[in-house]
């Protein structure tokens, strides 16, 4: 192992990384891999280190993030959610694969540092793969199906979402589940709130009218007994 990469080492365990679990360091390619959590105990250890330079010779491991979060959920939630986005990707209009593709590659990274994009490709032949860059510069269609797919995968059951063609419905737990993988423009805690208000407010046109009459009567004959 080169000096570089022994002083490397060291720091890395002096900062509190673990060998094999936090970093590892490939011989052949002579470059480290290492977690983001513990390029960010590097920084806090060592502030005046010229970090910069430093990352030109440092690769991230694509997978660490991705078993990190498996380990969160007790759940395989990325090879599942990498296999149902390859069946969408055949099942949905270009469109709408286009907005599934932001929603869960983009949301899905922002939210925990999982390069599912990264990881996609790895799975596809060559030209699925030319089919996902396509996808990724067009226009998109809105669709909801994601939500459900990103629950589901993430140890949900299907009734933790419920799809409409232009809302969703989740529980709490789709909600925490939902937001513990992913985070994007909508706000989910208003919307869902909102549904649930509608869903409990009475539609007039549902009343049955002779039920009402009854109900009125006996008020009007448990007003006249107390007089």
């Amino acid at each position: 192992m080169a000096d570089s990469a022994v002083e490397l080492f060291r720091m890395l365990v002096g900062a509190g990384a673990k060998p094999g679990e936090d970093f590892s360091y490939d011989m052949q390619s002579a470059s480290a891999q290492i977690s983001d959590l513990a390029f960010e105990k590097l920084k806090a250890a060592y502030p005046n280190v010229d970090w910069q330079s430093i990352c030109e010779r440092v690769e991230v491991d694509p997978d660490l993030p991705a078993e990190y979060l498996n380990t969160y959920l007790g759940i395989d939630f990325v090879k599942r959610i990498l296999r149902r986005t390859e069946q969408r990707l055949e099942e949905l209009s270009p469109a709408e694969a286009t907005w599934y593709l932001q929603q869960v590659l983009g949301g899905v990274e922002h939210r925990t540092n999982v390069p599912l994009y990264v990881l996609l490709q790895r799975r596809l032949p060559l030209a699925k793969q030319m089919r996902l860059e396509q996808l990724l510069r067009q226009e998109a269609t809105p669709c909801y199906i994601w939500m459900s797919d990103l629950i589901e995968a993430a140890g949900g059951d299907p009734d933790d979402v419920e799809i409409s063609e232009d809302e969703a419905i989740l529980t709490q737990q789709g909600l925490a589940l939902l937001t513990a993988v992913w985070t994007g423009e909508y706000n989910l805690s208003e919307e869902i709130n909102a549904s649930a208000a509608d869903r409990e407010a009475v539609d007039p046109e549902a009343v049955d009218p002779e039920a009402a009459n009854l109900e009125a009567a006996d008020r009007e004959a448990t007003d006249l007994e107390e007089k």
